[in-house]
């Protein structure tokens, strides 16, 4: 794998990936800034959650799918890339290897798919990690997202961190760096 791509969450940019690519020792990490400007706030948005629903989630994120993918293309052959995604990122980065994205593997924190996928032979290799004291992405919806990945013909791996909210600690790290070192 020659490259790792940091997605951020709503609100934020690719530099507050930055601290999380260095604390991986990933100083040559792609970290890009959602497209738009955050419709509620200061920071980036992939795509609004202004009035986000169950319903109009999946349009939403197949509207921002196009422009993430002739991104993370436009960086060199995506088989060598490596998605780390938080939050939305995570939501960008699952449903990028959902629609065929051949990367190289998929690290999702605090993230969700909108809904069931159809099934493929030729998935990466897929890591959840989630708080199950997350408030914004309840563990609900990564348990959900685990079952339709399996379903799909995915092997997702569910890491569950006791006491962890919406956020990164330690032991995600220590996680992280173990599914980077392969």
């Amino acid at each position: 794998m020659s490259r790792v791509v940091l997605l951020h969450g709503v609100g934020s940019s690719g530099a507050g990936m930055r601290p999380l690519a260095d604390a991986l020792g990933l100083h040559d990490a792609h970290c890009p800034d959602g497209p738009d400007p955050f419709d509620m706030g200061p920071g980036r948005q992939w795509f609004s959650v202004k009035g986000v629903t169950e319903a109009n989630r999946p349009a939403r994120i197949a509207a921002a799918l196009p422009g993430v993918r002739q991104m993370i293309e436009g960086l060199g052959d995506p088989r060598e890339t490596f998605l780390v995604g938080f939050s939305q990122g995570a939501i960008l980065a699952l449903h990028l290897a959902a629609e065929g994205l051949p990367v190289a593997g998929v690290a999702a924190i605090a993230g969700r798919l909108a809904g069931p996928i159809p099934a493929r032979t030729d998935w990466p290799p897929v890591w959840q990690l989630h708080g199950d004291r997350d408030g914004v992405m309840p563990l609900s919806v990564a348990q959900s997202t685990e079952a339709w990945l399996r379903e799909a013909g995915a092997k997702p791996s569910l890491t569950v961190f006791p006491g962890l909210g919406h956020t990164v600690d330690a032991r995600v790290l220590e996680e992280l760096r173990k599914i980077l070192a392969g």
